[in-house]
């Protein structure tokens, strides 16, 4: 496992190459500001999980990064510690899904890839609210890429995680978006939801992620390439 000078230095490495590109990154545990902040990068609302009228999040439980061109937020995202315990991953999305997400027929998750429920376990971090500015996306490895793997750092350092985890939509998958993020697996339809599915949510999506020592890996083998004492 990579020590923490060594995550130290793939950070400093990844907040350079943002940097070079005329790019910040800000963190924030202030949740009152989050709306207004989100609002400014392009998200129009927070999902249930995330949203702070809703979820009473702490600043060891929860934080959202943005990126900013100049004085101008373009875009940003948030992760959650998930601490399952004995719970698989399975039983929580089977849970929490059906008060973040009632319906007339009871709405949330109907089910859960199996690699899901056998594999994925322990403590988590969930990525999410990832959202960008039109036309601000930027190229892939000048900025989404080194943004999220800041994401990836930060939780290991926080938290001390075994699995990195999010989901997205077919169309980001057929973009390979996975690889961008520095996930290591992909699995499609990782839930079906209960009719009718949430507007916001689909059975198509794809759970991508990636356990702390693949990992910790990627981290390294970018590390090899930076530039930094």
């Amino acid at each position: 496992m990579m020590n923490s000078l060594d995550l130290g230095k793939t950070l400093s490495g990844y907040l350079q190459a943002l940097s070079q590109a005329g790019l910040q990154v800000e963190m924030l545990t202030d949740f009152e500001k989050v709306p207004e902040t989100a609002l400014a990068s392009g998200r129009q609302f927070q999902m249930p999980g995330f949203a702070i009228e809703r979820a009473d999040h702490t600043e060891n439980s929860a934080f959202w990064l943005f990126l900013k061109d100049g004085d101008s937020y373009i875009g940003g995202a948030a992760s959650m510690l998930q601490d399952l315990g004995r719970e698989t991953l399975a039983e929580y999305l089977l849970r929490t899904s059906r008060h973040q997400f009632p319906n007339e027929a009871g709405g949330g998750v109907e089910s859960v890839a199996e690699p899901l429920a056998r594999e994925v376990r322990g403590r988590l971090a969930y990525v999410g609210e990832l959202t960008f500015l039109p036309g601000h996306r930027g190229r892939r490895a000048e900025r989404l890429a080194p943004f999220m793997r800041i994401f990836q750092i930060l939780a290991i350092q926080k938290w001390d995680v075994d699995w990195i985890y999010a989901f997205i939509p077919d169309r980001h998958m057929q973009a390979r978006l996975d690889l961008v993020y520095g996930f290591t697996r992909a699995i499609p339809r990782a839930q079906k939801w209960r009719d009718p599915e949430p507007e916001v949510r689909s059975s198509t999506e794809w759970f991508v992620g990636a356990p702390r020592l693949e990992m910790e890996h990627m981290l390294q083998s970018d590390l090899a390439g930076f530039d930094v004492l």
